[in-house]
């Protein structure tokens, strides 16, 4: 008997994020005669940038550059700081490495410390965590049989097949003017958030914004510090390799490395910035299909021997395109806050979980805010608040499939009364929330070398048990379905009731 079976490919994915090295850099800072002597070290600032994440068999190497800023105040009760950069190489290696269909890597700050050696020397240290994601796409072949010998049970499913993961970079510069003149940079950080996508063959439109949010003091009184909020348009066509303009989905943006240079007009015063921002946009899309998987399936008359798994369908759920106001506030120390000088932030340890009616979207949000106390002593306060955003589910009893996105696209931060910092925050949201679906399928079916005597009886009596399937019985007897119906009078696809089937001869 030849089985004539026909395959369609179902693509799922895969991620391994468990890859991450750990890089330290320092730096002996030596002042130039022209900056004051150190009295009070207030911050310390590591701004790691990653310039290039490659993949050549089984190791990635990723190399970029770590800034390392060191903030302090002098007798004269003013703000200066002093920068300077380190370049770092790192290699990790893994076997998943080699067959990941796309790699990319983000690079965070785990510590930094600073501390004086003399009025005019430091030492400054920093921890860099560097986290590798590969994504691994899988392929399962989903089979159908047009043998009309064959039964079969089947499940109807529509699931999302995997259609393109990849990340494409990009780079943005612009210069922005200075209502107040720059003396020194304190801290800058930048955030990117993707507003619109349009599909052109195998390119993406990407539209968009780039915030660049800097603090710096004021060269016209150094005591003071002033903040700036700059957007660019972002506006690119980016291609991607396998992308057709049927798929759904989204792409995520995501600033790998910030670039804010001070243009000096006289007197190492600067009146604006030369911005350069690097940028991954990752494309993660997907192909809806009506898919029928095979659970059973047996020959009339002969024997078969089936092959199976368990497969994994990614079933569509939610669509999250959102913006969250963070809003919390917290009590400090000390002789009461009179003014907030700067902030800035980071997301870490972003989750997704189901929780009763709830998808709930977790991090840490690693706050740094400069402070002037009323007795006019300028101090740092290091904080860790806990992010959570919740959204209404409305898919019970389901294990979810979800990569979320989070961007802090604002970030303001207020004296509260004499103790407390108010903090607000403007969150992007962005994730894809899939269903898992886990389904016994028959992955192949040959021609058994044991086959059944036929047995020469025109009807078999039966005694089933309660409720017994007439699938079952039908698959006992190499017999099908409809013929046990039709015999019995039988409507449902159960014997319940009767005590007693007769099976006909096929």
């Amino acid at each position: 008997m030849d089985i004539n079976l026909k395959r369609e490919s179902y693509k799922i994915l895969q991620t391994v994020k468990d890859n991450s090295i750990e890089e330290c850099v320092e730096a002996d800072f030596s002042l130039p005669e022209y900056m004051p002597e150190i009295l009070r070290i207030i911050k310390s600032v590591a701004q790691p940038k990653v310039n290039s994440c490659k993949a050549v068999g089984e190791r990635v190497t990723v190399d970029g550059e770590c800034e390392l800023r060191m903030i302090y105040t002098a007798e004269d009760g003013c703000i200066y700081s002093f920068t300077q950069s380190r370049p770092f190489t790192r290699h990790c290696e893994n076997n998943v490495f080699n067959n990941a269909t796309d790699i990319n890597c983000e690079a965070s700050v785990s510590y930094v410390n600073c501390r004086a050696t003399s009025t005019k020397r430091a030492e400054i240290k920093a921890g860099i965590v560097i986290k590798i994601n590969a994504f691994l796409e899988e392929t399962e072949e989903i089979i159908s049989i047009e043998d009309a010998c064959i039964e079969r049970k089947c499940v109807p499913v529509r699931a999302m097949s995997l259609g393109c993961k990849k990340t494409r970079s990009f780079s943005m510069s612009d210069t922005v003017s200075l209502s107040a003149p720059c003396a020194f940079i304190v801290t800058s950080r930048a955030s990117a958030v993707c507003t619109e996508i349009k599909k052109i063959s195998n390119k993406i439109m990407v539209k968009g914004d780039a915030v660049v949010e800097i603090c710096y003091v004021n060269a016209n009184d150094k005591s003071c510090t002033e903040s700036i909020r700059h957007t660019l348009p972002i506006n690119q066509i980016l291609e991607f390799d396998g992308m057709e303009e049927s798929f759904t989905g989204n792409v995520t943006l995501n600033v790998t490395a910030l670039d804010v240079m001070l243009k000096n007009e006289q007197d190492g015063v600067g009146g604006s910035f030369d911005i350069g921002i690097s940028i991954d946009a990752s494309a993660l899309m997907w192909e809806e299909k009506e898919l029928v998987v095979i659970n059973d399936a047996y020959a009339v008359g002969s024997c078969v021997d089936l092959k199976k798994q368990s497969m994994l369908f990614f079933t569509p759920l939610d669509e999250i395109r959102d913006t969250y106001i963070f809003r919390e506030d917290f009590q400090v120390s000390g002789e009461g806050i009179s003014k907030v000088m700067g902030s800035t932030c980071e997301l870490t340890n972003v989750t997704a979980k189901k929780e009763n009616e709830l998808l709930i979207v977790s991090a840490n949000l690693s706050l740094s805010v400069l402070i002037k106390d009323a007795s006019g002593s300028i101090s740092n306060i290091n904080k860790i608040l806990d992010v959570k955003y919740e959204r209404k589910a409305d898919y019970e009893d389901v294990d979810i499939f979800c990569l979320p996105k989070l961007n802090v696209f604002s970030l303001d931060c207020a004296a509260k009364g004499n103790n407390d910092i108010d903090v607000r925050a403007e969150i992007n949201v962005s994730a894809s929330v899939f269903g898992k679906l886990y389904i016994d399928g028959v992955t192949d079916i040959t021609e058994s070398e044991n086959q059944p005597v036929r047995n020469s009886n025109a009807i078999t009596v039966y005694f089933p048990e309660e409720s017994e399937s007439l699938w079952s019985i039908a698959r006992r007897y190499n017999t099908t379905v409809n013929a046990i119906a039709e015999e019995n009078g039988l409507e449902g696809e159960t014997t319940e009731n009767l005590k007693v089937v007769f099976i006909p001869a096929v």
